[in-house]
């Protein structure tokens, strides 16, 4: 049976008997050594086969190797390839300074010392192959990449259909029954419309921000009090919620569609858990500390449960109204957090319900 080939090594050298010696040396069952006499000969091998490593003689007649190096650092295909020269001219510093600016990685200095040269090439199939994984990886994550964003495209117009539905459905009722509404009627329509549109634009800026968003790029100065009202006016909170705003008129460096989305998040979880007839909420900014608390009056957390919360998938079970969460919203205000140079966490010592905490904020 047949051994696989794992490289592929391309010997490049005007004199057969060096070639000889050389691939004697270096054979292997896991590799294929093509040997070839000219510079250009070994161009033409290098556009059929798939190289692994080039070994090449650099005093050669009509292309030397300083030349055929040249060559192939300026293709795509071949500038990554890793070459070693081999030489018997001397190891002046001159020599070696022109060979590391064409990019050949190493030499191997005539007459060869047998160990040397195995080893040396046995680092640098290595490097290669590491260099392969990497690449594999990157592919990967590129069509994964490109996997989520064909998700978070289905899901935004799964959500946005259902919107322009009832968009639609609110300006039908409208037209064929304005006479018939009241005054007060009209309002809520007006509300239900306005809301409508603005969680579209929301679908919308998560659809942009998942796409072209990565690490800490995109941070902009936005001014805390409005980016809260704004966050208000879409969640609109009923008449048995109370929520009490300090200190927020102050601007900081952060991604304004992050940022909305961290505190729609911790507000909908204080709404949602709370057990009291009054849900009482205090959104309150710490210039000094530089951080923003959450603070509700509902059960709490239990301190064993404090950083479990921030888990994916995790979740504290129903609530007091019957919901029951997917676990993802406080990961992902975390995630948000992380991108933005920011923390978030829990305060455990918080007895009279929860408080979080967005630290480590950048003053504008």
């Amino acid at each position: 049976m047949n051994s696989v080939k794992k490289h592929t090594l391309l010997l490049i050298d005007d004199k057969p008997a060096n070639l000889i010696a050389l691939k004697s040396i270096l054979e292997s069952p896991d590799r294929e050594i093509i040997c070839c006499n000219s510079g250009n000969e070994g161009l033409q091998i290098l556009l059929k086969e798939k190289i692994s490593l080039i070994l090449v003689d650099v005093q050669m007649p009509e292309m030397d190797g300083y030349e055929f190096v040249e060559i192939t650092k300026q293709h795509p295909n071949t500038a990554n390839i890793p070459t070693l020269f081999v030489t018997a001219i001397s190891n002046e510093e001159k020599y070696i300074n022109k060979a590391y600016e064409l990019g050949a990685i190493d030499f191997l200095f005539k007459p060869l010392n047998i160990e040397i040269t195995r080893n040396k090439v046995e680092s640098f199939l290595k490097i290669w192959d590491y260099d392969q994984e990497l690449k594999r990886l990157n592919e990967k994550l590129v069509a994964k990449n490109g996997e989520l964003e064909q998700f978070a495209n289905i899901i935004a117009h799964d959500l946005k259909t259902p919107l322009n539905n009832i968009k639609s459905l609110v300006e039908f009722i409208e037209e064929e029954h304005l006479l018939d509404l009241k005054e007060e009627a009209t309002d809520l329509f007006e509300m239900v419309k306005s809301s409508a549109m603005t969680m579209s634009k929301l679908i919308d800026d998560l659809l942009y921000y998942s796409k072209n968003v990565e690490n800490n790029e995109g941070k902009e100065s936005i001014n805390i009090l409005s980016e809260v009202n704004a966050v208000l006016k879409l969640i609109n909170p009923g008449n048995n919620i109370q929520i009490t705003k300090e200190n927020l008129n102050h601007t900081i460096r952060f991604q304004s569609v992050a940022f909305k989305q961290i505190i729609q998040n911790l507000l909908s979880n204080a709404i949602k858990y709370n057990d009291k007839e009054m849900t009482e909420i205090r959104i309150s900014y710490n210039d000094a500390l530089q951080q923003i608390a959450v603070t509700d009056n509902g059960p709490g957390i239990p301190e064993s449960q404090a950083e479990k919360i921030f888990q994916m998938f995790y979740t504290l079970g129903q609530s007091s109204r019957g919901d029951s969460g997917t676990g993802i919203g406080l990961n992902l205000v975390r995630k948000l957090a992380e991108r933005n140079d920011a923390k978030v966490s829990i305060n455990s010592q918080f007895k009279r319900g929860s408080e979080f905490i967005l630290s480590a904020l950048e003053s504008a």
